[in-house]
C-alpha cells in the first residue's frame, strides 16, 4: 500500500511550553519532555515532529495533525476524538487506550507501535498501515475503512462490528480471538491456519 509521507521542511526547535491555545505551529520540532502539567487546546500542529516525548503530563484537546512525526513518543490516554488527521507516522510510540473515535484519518502509519485497546470506534479511515504493532483488544465497530493494512501485528481480541473489511489482508497477523460480526467477515483475506480461528468463532470444530 502507498501511503503519503509526511511534507517535513527544515523545522525550528520549540518548546511545548511554547504552544499558546488556539495557535497554529507550522514547521517545528518538538523533543523536549514536560515535568508539569500543561493543556495543549484547539491548535493545529502542519509540518512537526515530536520525538521522545512523554505526554503522561501533557493533556491534548482540540488537536489537528497534518503532515507530523511523532516517533518514540508516549500518547498513552490522549484523545484525538472528532479531529482530522492526516499524512502523519507514529513511529515506535506507545499508545495504550489512545482515542481516535470518530475521527477522520487519511495516508496515515503505524509503525512498531504498542497500542492496546486503541480506540477507532466509528472513524473515517482512509489509507491506514499498520506494520508491527500491538493491536490487541483495540475497537474498530463501525469504522468507515478504505485501503488498510495490517502486517505482522497482533490483533488478540480486536473487535470489528458493523464495519466493511472487504478485501483486507489479516494473512501474516495474528487474529486469535478477534471479535467479528458475520457482516464484517465477508471478503476478509486470511491464510488456512487462520481458518481455525474464525469458524471457532461459531461454535464449529474442525477435525
Amino acid at each position: 500500500m502507498k501511503i503519503k509521507s509526511p511534507k517535513i521542511l527544515n523545522c525550528e526547535v520549540c518548546n511545548l511550553f511554547d504552544v499558546y491555545m488556539d495557535g497554529e505551529y507550522n514547521n517545528y520540532k518538538f523533543c523536549e519532555n514536560i515535568s508539569e502539567d500543561i493543556l495543549i487546546s484547539s491548535n493545529t500542529f502542519d509540518g512537526c515532529i515530536f520525538q521522545n516525548i512523554n505526554f503522561s503530563n501533557i493533556k491534548l484537546k482540540d488537536i489537528d495533525v497534518i503532515d507530523c512525526i511523532f516517533e518514540n513518543c508516549d500518547l498513552s490516554n490522549q484523545s484525538f476524538d472528532n479531529k482530522y488527521l492526516n499524512r502523519v507516522v507514529f513511529r515506535n510510540c506507545k499508545m495504550l487506550g489512545t482515542s481516535f473515535v470518530e475521527a477522520s484519518m487519511k495516508d496515515i502509519s503505524f509503525e512498531n507501535c504498542t497500542s492496546k485497546y486503541l480506540n477507532f470506534a466509528n472513524s473515517k479511515l482512509n489509507n491506514i498501515s499498520f506494520v508491527e504493532c500491538v493491536l490487541s483488544e483495540a475497537n474498530f465497530m463501525e469504522a468507515s475503512i478504505k485501503n488498510i493494512e495490517f502486517e505482522k501485528v497482533d490483533l488478540y481480541r480486536a473487535e470489528f462490528i458493523k464495519t466493511n473489511l472487504k478485501d483486507v489482508d489479516f494473512s501474516t497477523s495474528d487474529i486469535n480471538g478477534v471479535i467479528f460480526d458475520i457482516d464484517s467477515l465477508k471478503g476478509i483475506l486470511i491464510d488456512e491456519y487462520q481458518c481455525r480461528n474464525i469458524v471457532g468463532m461459531f461454535g464449529v470444530q474442525v477435525k
